[in-house]
């Protein structure tokens, strides 16, 4: 008898380490025992679940791309991280979502850091800035010349983790007045994102959050706005408002939409997972930018033949001046904000003054030619 019992414990025991070997024990916020599935090698539950709110609304193509790379981070896990992305005021404003995320409201977020410029103002001029880099030069300079960690640097003071920059292209004017130059923009109301420039041109810039643009544009609150890339305006709704589309972009010329983590949530993710996320959000910054460049020209061709929106490029000749009104500005911040605020802006120039210079000598062989000459054949009109 007692040798039968032996036997019967020992089975018992044998099938409880066979059970066991097959369960793996969570960490983190859904902590508990998870079974993984041996055709697909998928959790049955996720060892983390996050929250990311994205500046984007559903059915904008930068919204869709951040639903598409959080998808990618599960599968990579193997159903370990799931990240649910959700648009723009779910859980804060736009001008309070990177502070609530800092402090744990959610974990993640997508959007503009000048809009966290109250906390540190060398948030601004890392995000964007009147008659600053295009996307190319902003990029350059984030990876190779020390623009990275001097962005993570602002964002500590906010308790965020940088993970990718998705940077915009050309923005473009919405107006319903013909602008061809500053001088005849003089008297008027511009909202933009960075209304330091414009007002030495008489010009008063008002820099309303993407909740209040389409309102203000259509009641005439504002004579012309700019909110993004074409595509985006059309989005917005703010082309359905307007008579002209205006270029080049001297207001916002570059917009860095930063992707960010709350630390305290990001360093509980093992090294592996920390990986996935940061790569997988990086593997996406270009197309963030092609996409935007892209579905803008496909509009501008689509309201060109409707005849629905004029286009209009501003006389350039007046940069000259205004680039050098706004380095005059930059210089006024840098002395009145001082520490990190300096410190982007002396990194900024001293890598324009670099890379200027083989920007310029090594241009495109097409940069200056028009579209018929760059095609080698009229364009059909």
């Amino acid at each position: 008898m007692k040798k039968t019992w032996l036997i019967f414990l020992a089975n018992i025991l044998i099938t409880l380490l066979l059970v066991s070997g097959c369960a793996k024990v969570q960490s983190g916020p859904t902590a508990g025992t998870t079974s993984t599935s041996t055709s697909t090698g998928m959790q049955s539950q996720p060892d983390f679940t996050w929250k990311l709110q994205s500046i984007h609304s559903t059915g904008q193509s930068d919204f869709e791309q951040t639903k598409q790379t959080a998808e990618e981070i599960y599968k990579a896990s193997n159903g370990r991280l799931k990240i649910e992305v959700v648009p723009n005021g779910t859980f804060a404003s736009s001008m309070e979502a990177f502070q609530a995320c800092g402090d744990g409201v959610f974990q993640m977020h997508e959007s503009w850091p000048m809009y966290a410029k109250g906390v540190e103002y060398a948030l601004l001029p890392i995000d964007t800035g009147s008659m600053s880099m295009d996307a190319q030069d902003k990029w350059t300079w984030m990876y190779e010349a020390g623009g990275w960690d001097l962005a993570q640097k602002a964002f500590d003071k906010l308790n965020l983790q940088l993970l990718s920059t998705e940077i915009w292209g050309s923005e473009v004017m919405m107006s319903n007045k013909p602008y061809k130059s500053l001088a005849d923009m003089k008297g008027t109301k511009m909202r933009t994102s960075d209304p330091r420039m414009i007002s030495e041109y008489g010009i008063a810039g008002l820099s309303l959050p993407l909740e209040e643009v389409f309102t203000a544009m259509s009641q005439g609150a504002v004579d012309s706005a700019e909110f993004g890339h074409l595509k985006y305006d059309e989005s917005l709704g703010l082309v359905d408002i307007s008579k002209y589309a205006i270029f080049p972009d001297f207001w916002n010329v570059n917009n860095v939409t930063t992707v960010v983590a709350n630390k305290d949530a990001f360093n509980k993710l093992p090294e592996d997972l920390k990986l996935i996320v940061e790569m997988a959000f990086k593997a996406k910054e270009l197309q963030h930018w092609t996409k935007s460049q892209y579905e803008s020209a496909q509009s501008m061709k689509k309201l060109q033949e409707s005849g629905k929106i004029e286009f209009i490029r501003m006389d350039t000749a007046d940069f000259i001046a205004a680039r050098k009104t706004m380095y005059g500005i930059e210089k006024q911040d840098a002395q009145k904000y001082g520490g990190l605020t300096k410190e982007v802006y002396d990194s900024i120039y001293k890598f324009e003054e670099t890379w200027f210079p083989y920007k310029d000598m090594s241009a495109w062989w097409g940069a200056g030619l028009t579209p018929d000459q760059q095609l080698g054949y009229p364009i059909k009109k």
